[in-house]
């Protein structure tokens, strides 16, 4: 009856015959007990062979005596269970398997749940006297993954939990989540299983707080229904398709060539395999691994994992595509909680709460630390929320600065946000070499902010920003002036680098110059525009002429990519991305929507400089 048992805990979907029959003779022989090792295995052999049946009673065993038959069950018994396991290493359908696999890739996670069960799962894990005023569902998209909103749960539960509901300083708290609900390096810390492998990480400093917390997400993913985390962790997303860090090395060629993003994600790229080789793989595979095989044993034996369900990936070494998953719901989850006045910083997932959707121009709600620092509170203005009905959505704001830190995060472009961030020099760029030379001998920033608002104000808009009027001012040199800043600099004197010729040169240009601005006195306008050769004291038209500069180079790098993405795209029928095209055509659309709104920012400003700036 065991092995009855055992049989009946898999439900598979039997996709071969040969399996079918293998169940067959397994069931028979323990369900009946009178067959022969001889004859089993002439019957597994016609069964799993031919399309014929066969007979579950041998008359072979007529006569023999209960020892021989005892012995010859036994051996029969050995070769079913051998039948068995063939037959359970034969390939099955997927569709009712999924919780009995963990694929090495979480975006590759199969469940069998609803998005409605998992909201409905994870707010019976925080319970109602926590989740107050406020519901999570999913949000509807025809073309991408399912995602979830925070929304108010209306009028009615309004009512009826009136005398519940807190109200402090003209907001509405509508969320209220215990610290045993939040998830940190300090929650990894105090596990009841892993707690002492992540304090004794901690304390001999191999991994920092941020990897504690991504590696105990890790752990529980892993440890499925073994983890007391296994509602909030079915919650969380597994693609995160549109964030760059999760694109092709052709996608980021073709959408982000020729903008700042481009080194961004290419550099952090490099950061996160480094990250991952010489610090979590190790830390996580000589430390989480072994209490995880404590905590799951069966997942050490094929066997036992082929029987009674388990997996062998719950236990094997941690993979690139595990450690960046953890990573990117760090990015794009984790709120930062002040507490002691704000002097201490702490990162954390907070369920519910991280399902606030992002708004810029309305965010109707906030999250704080509660008065005692034993919860994280979701509030939103009394007036506000008093009007809510069940399909308002509860919104936060991320923080987001520029339209740079929303995409590389997030992976959206905000069409509220007004700013992007302007490189002075590009690695590519032979023109602007010396540029980056002179940046570098100086230790000056290499890239801007650039505010829409401030694009009349030109170079003026960072007078309270020293380095990077410094080196705004470089940028603004050209020719001669150029390579005097750059010898300077190290140290060469000018009459050793100058040739006759370049001396003669030289002199000739400030002759003209000369000649020029004595026929500019004669009724002739002055122009507003920039003289290769000329050698400019005036700090603001420097300043000025270099933003210039910086912003026309930019353009020209998104005409080039804006070109080729044009080429390419007409050809895309015949040269297809490899994986999901659907989701490669969404990246490639939301790349297009941020050059886009770069060219806007860039244009503005550009087009300002001519009216507006002294150059």
């Amino acid at each position: 009856m065991f092995f009855k048992r055992l049989l009946l805990i898999k439900n598979h979907n039997y996709t071969s015959n040969d399996g079918k029959k293998a169940l067959l003779l397994f069931s028979s022989l323990f369900l009946h007990g009178k067959r022969s090792s001889n004859s089993i295995s002439n019957a597994a052999y016609r069964g799993c062979s031919s399309s014929k049946s066969f007979s579950t009673v041998s008359p072979n065993n007529a006569g023999k005596s209960s020892s021989e038959q005892h012995r010859r069950f036994l051996g029969g018994g050995l070769a079913a269970l051998g039948g068995a396991l063939a037959y359970y290493s034969l390939p099955t359908s997927d569709e009712n398997d999924e919780n009995d696999r963990l694929a090495k890739d979480p975006r590759d996670d199969r469940s069998s749940l609803t998005p409605h069960e998992k909201v409905a799962k994870l707010h019976h894990f925080l319970g109602d006297e926590n989740r107050i005023l406020a519901h999570a569902k999913p949000l509807k998209s025809a073309d991408a993954p399912v995602h979830f909103g925070l929304f108010s749960d209306g009028e009615i539960s309004r009512k009826e939990k009136r005398r519940s509901v807190r109200k402090e300083s003209g907001e509405t708290i509508v969320l209220n989540v215990p610290d045993a609900y939040i998830v940190s390096a300090s929650t990894a810390a105090s596990d009841e299983d892993l707690g002492e492998t992540f304090t004794k990480m901690l304390d001999e400093n191999k991994i920092n707080t941020r990897q504690a917390t991504q590696m105990f997400v890790l752990a529980q993913r892993r440890l499925k229904s073994e983890s007391g985390w296994k509602a909030y962790v079915d919650f969380l997303p597994r693609r995160m398709d549109l964030v760059p860090m999760f694109w092709t090395e052709r996608e980021i060629e073709r959408g982000l060539k020729g903008t700042v993003l481009y080194e961004m994600v290419k550099t952090q790229k490099a950061r996160l395999k480094e990250e991952y080789e010489t610090v979590v793989k190790d830390a996580f595979d000589a430390n989480v691994l072994p209490k995880l095989k404590e905590i799951i044993p069966s997942s050490s034996s094929s066997v036992f994992v082929s029987l009674f369900g388990g997996n062998a990936n719950d236990t094997s070494p941690l993979s690139f595509e595990e450690f960046l998953w953890a990573k990117a719901l760090f990015w794009t989850r984790a709120l930062t909680i002040p507490i002691e006045n704000g002097r201490v910083i702490v990162e954390a997932l907070v369920p519910l709460v991280d399902a606030c959707n992002h708004s810029t121009k309305k965010p109707n709600a906030r999250y704080q630390l509660s008065n005692d620092l034993k919860s994280v509170e979701l509030r939103v203005p009394s007036k506000i929320e008093d009007n809510m009905t069940s399909e308002d959505e509860i919104k936060i704001t991320y923080g987001v600065e520029n339209l740079e830190r929303a995409f590389f995060t997030y992976g959206f472009v905000d069409e509220d946000v007004m700013s992007t961030i302007l490189p002075f020099v590009w690695s590519d760029d032979e023109d602007t070499k010396t540029y980056s030379s002179c940046l570098d001998l100086k230790r000056l920033p290499k890239i801007v902010q650039l505010d829409l608002e401030n694009a009349k104000k030109g170079a003026s808009a960072f007078s309270g920003d020293p380095e990077v009027r410094e080196a705004l001012r470089i940028l603004g040199m050209q020719g001669e002036q150029l390579a005097m800043e750059l010898r300077a600099l190290l140290g060469v004197k000018e009459t050793l680098a100058l040739t006759p010729a370049e001396r003669i040169s030289k002199q000739e240009r400030a002759n003209q110059r000369k000649k020029g601005r004595l026929f500019s006195s004669f009724g002739r306008s002055k122009k507003n525009t920039v003289d290769a050769d000329e050698i400019v004291t005036d700090h603001r038209r420097l300043e000025n002429r270099g933003l210039k500069r910086a912003i026309e180079t930019a353009l020209k790098h998104l005409d080039e990519t804006d070109e080729s993405e044009e080429k390419i795209g007409s050809k895309e029928e015949n040269n297809k991305e490899k994986g999901d095209p659907t989701t490669s055509a969404r990246r490639m659309e939301e790349a297009k929507r941020y050059r886009k709104k770069v060219r806007e920012i860039l244009q503005s400003y550009l087009e300002a400089s001519s009216k507006h700036w002294k150059l």
